[in-house]
């Protein structure tokens, strides 16, 4: 098992600084990259879990993560599929709860009022793991492709403008170049486009992961790869 504090520089690598052993580095990044996306970290108390849930057509995905995380889930049952009032299909699971996700979640989640919520700060770019399995959850949670050319999105609307400039400053450590771009001017929303220019970089730190995963692949966008021949 890896120590977790003070990764050193190899291969692009910052330092994380989380200060305990408990997460292997792949574990680690997994967590990372999915909190950028859509898993929540809850805090009940001084003790915190992580859910990780997604629709019932990504169930693959979700049991791939549960695989990857087993051994941070040994007193939780496995995932399970819900149905809610409209129908819509889901499955999920949990980690087990423990103080250990304590520095993660406060590095996540600032509160806001009488609530705590997910915030991109600069510190937390300073301190996301450069493995790549953080960027390879974010695309798989947030990321989506276009089907006329070799480009795609991260669906960040939750984040407000700045919050997206500093997720484009954690790509540009990859030398992906993200663009923040407008989305709904009612909502003040907005998005990170991945032209085409840059989304070949995305791939090719991702791809060996994403091929695990055979339900996950179209993200990748193969079909629209400029070919050489």
């Amino acid at each position: 098992m890896l120590c977790i504090e003070g990764i050193k520089n190899d291969m692009n690598l910052i330092t994380t600084e989380i200060k305990h052993e408990f997460f292997t580095e792949e574990e680690l990044a997994l967590i990372m990259g999915t909190l950028l996306g859509d898993a929540h970290l809850n805090k009940r108390g001084e003790s915190y879990r992580v859910k990780i849930a997604h629709g019932i057509d990504q169930k693959a995905y979700v049991l791939w993560k549960r695989e990857k995380l087993a051994r941070l889930c040994t007193t939780t049952q496995p995932p399970k599929e819900v149905t809610d009032n409209k129908g819509y299909k889901t499955v999920y699971f949990y980690t087990s709860s423990g103080k250990q996700y304590k520095e993660i979640f406060h590095l996540f989640y600032k509160k806001k009022g009488d609530k705590f919520v997910k915030t991109i700060t600069p510190e937390l770019i300073e301190r996301l793991s450069m493995h790549p399995m953080v960027l390879a959850a974010f695309f798989m949670d947030d990321g989506s492709v276009r089907n006329d050319c070799y480009a795609g999105k991260l669906h960040t609307q939750c984040f407000s403008f700045e919050e997206n400039q500093l997720l484009c400053s954690y790509l540009k450590k990859w030398g992906i170049e993200g663009n923040v771009v407008f989305h709904k001017e009612s909502e003040d929303q907005y998005y990170i486009g991945l032209p085409a220019e840059t989304f070949g970089t995305l791939v090719k730190i991702i791809e060996p992961i994403v091929n695990q995963i055979p339900d996950m692949i179209y993200k990748l966008n193969d079909q629209c790869k400029p070919r050489n021949d």
